[in-house]
């Protein structure tokens, strides 16, 4: 008997924690893949693309997936998914350069905003394990119609500040009334170059896709 409980207590301890630190550190928790063809696959995921090695500059482009009802690990080739569901939320793939310094990394990254809504905001959590500060950051950002199925948009890049009344009134001059409000810097529709904030961008770019969404 003695011999059983510490063959149990064994079998414990070398169990692999589920655990979801970050989107793009995750190790062995439920979620449904979604693949570029919309087909889903619930399994158990492990996902070790932030860490004090990588500083999310090079890893693996496999990712390890356990299907539900099976036993052995696969490798899915990260090229070949949209994103994942984890809980009620969705974490999509995309290309995003975090520094605005034009290198580019494939992350997932949370998104803020309904599946059909016409511009999408999307939000990076970062530990801090996976760069250089080591400090928790967060960064946003944008897809909108014309941009390709991995584009984001760094909300704090050129293409957007500075000057950010006069871009994104024209990213949503098809709405004549909300691109006058952004225009004129109306209070809640406007995101100053100076802001040390991050936070007041989801604030602000998700009351702007709110109403763009319902503009006729």
């Amino acid at each position: 008997m003695k011999q059983l409980f510490i063959f149990t207590i064994f079998l414990f301890s070398c169990k692999s924690p589920s655990e979801f630190l970050t989107p793009n550190e995750v190790h062995w928790e439920k979620v449904d893949l979604v693949y570029w063809n919309q087909t889903r696959v619930t399994g158990k995921i492990n996902i070790l693309h932030e860490n004090f090695t990588s500083l999310h500059s090079s890893y693996d482009k496999y990712i390890q997936f356990i299907p539900e009802g099976k036993d052995s690990t696969g490798n899915v080739d990260i090229n070949e998914i949209s994103g994942y569901w984890f809980e009620s939320i969705f974490y999509a793939l995309k290309k995003v350069d975090i520094h605005m310094n034009g290198i580019y990394r494939l992350l997932f990254i949370k998104r803020l905003t309904d599946e059909n809504s016409r511009i999408q905001l999307y939000e990076l959590y970062e530990s801090g394990s996976g760069n250089s500060a080591g400090e928790i950051e967060y960064s946003y950002f944008l897809s909108y119609p014309s941009c390709g199925p991995l584009d984001a948009i760094n909300t704090r890049s050129s293409i957007l500040m500075p000057s950010f009344e006069q871009k994104m009134s024209l990213l949503v001059a098809d709405c004549p009334v909300l691109a006058q409000k952004i225009l004129a810097k109306d209070k809640g529709y406007f995101i100053p170059l100076a802001s040390f904030n991050i936070k007041k961008h989801p604030d602000v770019l998700l009351r702007i896709i709110d109403e763009y969404n319902k503009c006729n």
